[in-house]
């Protein structure tokens, strides 16, 4: 019963492309939460063990309301559909000086209000914050992973048709596979 199951989709040539390597894995390897996730407990000062378990190391950086609101303005940017994207350099600049802007905004009016009392706890929101941000948008920097789960399929295509064009009847026949 533990025979080998070859899957469908697989190419009959002697390697595969990312896409057939990683198949569904596809979701959890393009999704950012994870960064969110940790991103969250650094905010709330707490550490996740292997086994799961979560522990407080302090005290937290900021109340729920005020980590609600920073991940939320965070998670516009740190999602599966930008990484996904094609960006440009001048698209990620221009969406970092608008996060980084509303941030400092959002920090400095609401301090009170998030309980965010200390300067150096809200430099490290909006630092942790701004450089998540930046992590992801290059992640689709010139189209990035995009380009890696597409392209190389496309790439392997080519190769594949270049390489029967040019072992063809009249290519063998007339000497036209010859490289000069």
């Amino acid at each position: 019963m533990n025979e080998a199951v070859e899957p469908m989709d697989m190419p009959s040539v002697g390697y595969s492309t990312p896409r057939d390597t990683y198949g569904s894995s596809i979701l959890m390897l393009t999704n950012p939460d994870n960064s969110l996730y940790k991103m969250e407990l650094a905010f709330r000062s707490c550490v996740e063990d292997s086994d799961g378990k979560i522990e407080q190391k302090g005290k937290p950086l900021m109340n729920d309301e005020g980590i609600t609101k920073v991940i939320g303005q965070v998670q516009t940017i740190v999602n599966q559909v930008t990484v996904m994207s094609h960006l440009e350099s001048k698209h990620i600049r221009m969406l970092m000086e608008d996060l980084a802007d509303s941030l400092a905004i959002d920090l400095m009016l609401n301090r009170d209000r998030y309980e965010l009392r200390n300067p150096s706890a809200r430099a490290v929101v909006y630092a942790e914050s701004l450089r998540s941000a930046f992590i992801c948008m290059n992640r689709a920097l010139q189209g990035g992973e995009r380009r890696f789960w597409k392209g190389t399929q496309h790439e392997i295509t080519n190769r594949m048709e270049n390489q029967q064009q040019n072992n063809g009847m009249f290519s063998k026949f007339f000497g036209w596979n010859r490289r000069q």
